[in-house]
């Protein structure tokens, strides 16, 4: 019959494990650090579009009594945004080129001065621009 023989267990190094843990930690946090680093390189902002840098067709703001419009002059008519919604053409009417009209929304221009109209309603003074 065999006997077991006894094994000889060595206490583990404390010391040496707990710095290799530490060296560990370490190690991962640099690692960490340079991917963080890496990340925050790779991102650049995108820039917004600028109104009126670049574009042909810049786009003014009013406020029309209560109206909000977002308005591109393009020469043979203008484009306007109703409170935010689809912009709507409305082509330029009369020699003058300063009234832009579809037959039921109006804008007219006139010394620098805006006014919109709907229908047959009499038109209201703009801010903005």
């Amino acid at each position: 019959m065999r006997t077991a023989q006894p094994m000889s267990i060595t206490p583990p190094n404390d010391a040496a494990d707990t710095a290799r843990v530490k060296v560990q930690r370490i190690l991962c946090s640099i690692v960490g650090m340079f991917a963080i680093w890496t990340l925050a390189a790779c991102q650049q902002p995108i820039p917004g579009p600028s109104i009126g840098v670049g574009n042909p067709h810049p786009v003014s703001s009013y406020v029309c009594g209560g109206t909000r419009l977002a308005v591109r002059l393009m020469g043979e008519s203008a484009s306007v945004s109703v409170d935010g919604a689809a912009a709507i053409d409305l082509p330029a009417i009369g020699k003058s080129g300063t009234t832009f009209s579809n037959g039921r929304q109006t804008m007219f221009i006139e010394q620098g001065r805006t006014s919109w109209a709907v229908g047959r309603a009499t038109p209201v003074a703009c801010t903005g621009g």
